[in-house]
């Protein structure tokens, strides 16, 4: 046998072996993905097509804010997130029937895609509970520079007092900004744009009596709010200083402002209250984050309705705080299994 038949038949044996060897590992590698992913198990629920296009906005909202460079993806790891009953309905309608007027409810664990809704949907004034957008805005449109010293004196203020003639110096140099009411307005809406919500629009009429902004008259449904609130907290809309301070200072409500959510006995909790004449009653509600920037972060909005009456104000914040002690029974944490490497949350520049 020649030398060139002996050295082509070493070289077909070593081939083989070769293959033989890279089918083997990998096997192993597959068997070794597919009791990972059975041990791992990972599902995203989306309610619809909206909240998935919502969901890729809100990954691409404001980029022209910095963003943090790239990293390795992290191993899957167990976290605590919140998570609503087996009997969150049952409950629900129990609290519903021993209260003097309709309530309406959404929850949404920050960083999903899903909302859960109890009660009727309907859009109601936001009242102040639209100041913390109009804050955002001012805080994207003065980018890339922070607030000045009386800016962020007003922001404490028209947050933890609910003051409204700070907010109205706010919205005013928001106005001086963009070149005027509707372009101020209109930058509000892009912060709820940002958020995910597609349908919400800024309310640009004069106030009706007993109201004081333009912005409060928005219409605003709980589902909408809610998701503007969980974008806040997972660091979407402004950068993550700016989350820290906002949120920070949604957790030092004055006192006399401090009910529902701020009556339930959550550990930790961030909200902003807004309520107004409804013809002879009044609306009452809140909206916030339990357990901001955090894995077990939660946003919810509750809005009252309760009867007509000289006491309507006070039984609306007293339904809020009933219902707000009825989700703090409702949610329980538990333990999930996050993957990093399928995060999709995006992190502002600080």
């Amino acid at each position: 046998m020649s030398s060139w038949h002996t050295s082509h038949r070493t070289n077909v044996i070593l081939l083989v072996g070769a293959l033989f060897i890279a089918g083997v590992a990998g096997g192993v590698i597959v068997q070794h993905l597919t009791r990972n992913s059975r041990g791992h198990t990972h599902t995203t629920t989306t309610s619809s097509s909206d909240q998935s296009s919502a969901s890729t906005h809100q990954a691409t909202a404001h980029s022209s804010h910095a963003s943090g460079p790239a990293t390795a993806s992290a191993p899957a790891s167990a976290e605590a997130v919140n998570e609503l009953a087996p009997d969150a309905d049952t409950t629900f309608a129990s609290l519903q029937r021993e209260l003097p007027g309709p309530v309406e409810v959404a929850v949404m664990p920050v960083g999903a895609t899903t909302i859960v809704p109890f009660g009727p949907q309907e859009p109601a004034h936001g009242w102040s509970t639209t100041k913390i957008p109009v804050i955002a805005a001012l805080m994207t449109a003065v980018a890339p520079r922070e607030l000045s010293e009386e800016e962020q004196a007003e922001v404490r203020q028209a947050i933890t007092e609910s003051s409204n003639e700070a907010i109205l110096s706010l919205f005013h140099a928001l106005e001086r900004l963009k070149g005027g009411l509707v372009g101020a307005s209109e930058a509000v809406e892009a912060e709820l744009r940002a958020s995910g919500d597609r349908y919400t629009v800024v309310a640009t009429q004069p106030p009706p009596t007993g109201a004081v902004t333009t912005f409060g008259q928005t219409e605003w449904a709980p589902e909408a709010s809610v998701r503007f609130f969980a974008a806040l907290d997972a660091g979407c809309l402004v950068t993550s200083s700016q989350t820290r301070r906002v949120l920070g200072l949604m957790q030092q409500i004055i006192p006399s402002e401090s009910w529902g959510l701020g009556s339930a006995g959550f550990a930790h909790v961030a909200f902003k209250g807004g309520w107004g004449p409804e013809g002879d009653a009044y609306l009452v509600r809140q909206s916030g984050i339990i357990d901001p920037g955090t894995p077990e972060a939660t946003a919810v909005a509750i809005i009252a309705h309760p009867p007509a009456g000289a006491s309507s104000f006070g039984e609306g914040t007293e339904m809020l705080t009933k219902t707000a002690t009825w989700l703090h029974g409702a949610l329980r944490p538990i333990e999930h299994i996050v993957d990093c490497s399928e995060a999709t949350r995006p992190r502002a520049g600080t």
